[in-house]
């Protein structure tokens, strides 16, 4: 999207390409408007460079919305149905829970054995909550709740790009962090961390919430203004 210049054309396969839901396609065709750039659908084949075009691709997204969801809702019940005859196993493990156990015992950390069995840290977690409960281990990765408070400003008084802004930084929020409003620019986050040395620390993980907060701002020409600090703990502004 940031090489898009005035009078490009953006162009897609499918509209579910494009976006999660009706709200990012709108989202995206509304930063396409403010680029001077339109939006090229090939199946079906539409267009956003007349109000025809975009009233159509407003409901192919609703349209495509909906299909997800009915997706989703049959395998779930598909899901749902073979666990009933016992004949969902899921999908078969790539890395024994036993060699996870065998390098966490002989000194490994977490971080290092997900990251030399290439599994994510969820995985080791799981494969150590499976031991005797004899073994005191995590059940989940520490997490801290965050305070935050944000403001977002268009670049220019003639930019229209705060809303959409602040609208896709609170879909990041609420996908990611479990965000809760708790006013109309406060927002109460969890952040999950890893307590190793060697993994990704609190302050990683919110130094990396500042990056994609800005980076969501910057690509709608606004900027923010952002103070977030650990309940209880020290405050951070930006």
């Amino acid at each position: 999207m940031q090489f898009l210049r005035a009078g490009d054309e953006l162009v897609v396969l499918r509209l579910d390409r494009l976006g999660r839901s009706t709200r990012d396609v709108l989202n995206l065709v509304h930063e396409l408007d403010e680029k001077g750039a339109s939006l090229r659908v090939l199946e079906p084949e539409v267009t956003t460079a007349g109000d025809m075009g975009r009233m159509v691709i407003t409901i192919l997204g609703m349209v495509a919305d909906m299909e997800l969801k009915f997706i989703k809702y049959r395998q779930r019940a598909d899901i749902e149905a073979a666990k009933a005859e016992g004949g969902y196993k899921g999908r078969k493990k790539n890395v024994d829970d036993e060699e996870i156990r065998r390098r966490i015992a002989a000194g490994a950390s977490k971080a290092s054995v997900a990251r030399d069995l290439k599994v994510s840290r969820m995985t080791v977690y799981r494969a150590l909550d499976a031991l005797p409960s004899k073994t005191a281990l995590p059940e989940k990765p520490p997490s801290a709740a965050i305070a935050r408070h944000l403001n977002v400003e268009n670049f220019s008084k003639h930019g229209r790009g705060r809303k959409p802004a602040r609208e896709r930084i609170e879909a990041m929020l609420e996908r990611d962090y479990a965000m809760v409003k708790a006013g109309n620019r406060d927002y109460r986050l969890t952040v999950t961390y890893d307590d190793d040395p060697e993994g990704v620390g609190l302050e990683d993980k919110i130094e990396h919430l500042y990056a994609e907060m800005f980076n969501i701002a910057e690509s709608h020409r606004c900027s923010i203004e952002a103070d977030i600090h650990e309940i209880g703990g020290e405050e951070r502004s930006r």
